[in-house]
């Protein structure tokens, strides 16, 4: 498995995914993406979204062949959220080519829950003219990100999670959305949207909205009835594996 985290975040917070797949899979693989955790660039900033996707299909690509070399074959899974789901949507896209057997794609970043003000709208334009990587606070999002008390007072202490954006990430991903939605009929792998109800950073309706536009060659959605945003960190997250888990043995070589 590949994971693909979100926006402020890094891959340490998928560490518990081991004990709830290693039944299934051999190893997972995450990344940290460009200015996230620790890889280097400056924090929340991208020059183009796309990006994102290239590293990922980098990554992907590395580690496809790297397993093919150790045990001369290669079965990946991809699991992208958040802003990581955004990044897997495009990066499949733009690479159709992707040697995956699955993909599962939790509370995609489609339209954020909340409005961005007008006048901070107005002020990343500006900037991003002259000073287009200049991380700026955003909206802290702790709080909301989970209802296991738990999962969000670790988040706030975690000092590798920031609330940080450029003007560049900012305007490269409203450009990236209307991408997203002008191929949504171009998709080539098999989706599984996983989408919480009650989701306070991304906004559960325009996802169900584009879900009922993708065409692949095959689709599935499961709605997860109040619960907030992060899905794999929900009190829960015990039947969210168990339904990650039992799509990824459905489409391997071994099911």
């Amino acid at each position: 498995v590949v994971v693909l985290h979100g926006q402020g975040e890094h891959s340490g917070r998928y560490l518990h995914l081991p004990h709830y797949l290693k039944d299934t899979v051999g190893s997972i693989y995450a990344i940290d993406h460009r200015g996230h955790g620790q890889s280097s660039g400056n924090r929340g900033h991208i020059d183009h979204f796309d990006d994102y996707a290239e590293d990922a299909t980098l990554a992907i690509q590395r580690y496809t062949n790297y397993l093919k070399n150790r045990y001369g074959r290669a079965e990946v899974h991809l699991v992208g959220h958040s802003m990581g789901g955004l990044i897997t949507l495009r990066a499949l896209q733009l690479h159709p080519e992707l040697e995956l057997a699955s993909v599962t794609i939790s509370a995609p970043m489609i339209d954020l829950a909340f409005k961005v003000p007008k006048i901070q709208d107005l002020a990343a334009r500006v900037l991003n003219k002259i000073l287009p990587s200049l991380s700026i606070p955003g909206k802290p999002m702790g709080d909301i990100v989970s209802r296991d008390p738990a999962v969000v007072k670790h988040y706030k202490s975690d000092p590798l999670n920031h609330s940080l954006a450029s003007p560049a990430f900012y305007l490269s991903y409203l450009a990236t959305k209307k991408l997203l939605w002008d191929h949504a009929k171009d998709f080539k792998h098999p989706l599984l949207f996983l989408l919480p109800t009650n989701d306070k950073v991304i906004a559960p309706q325009p996802t169900l909205d584009f879900y009922e536009k993708v065409r692949a060659p095959e689709k599935k959605k499961i709605n997860y009835e109040g619960l907030y945003h992060e899905v794999l960190n929900e009190p829960e997250k015990d039947q969210v594996m168990s339904d990650l888990n039992q799509w990824i043995q459905a489409h391997s070589s071994k099911s």
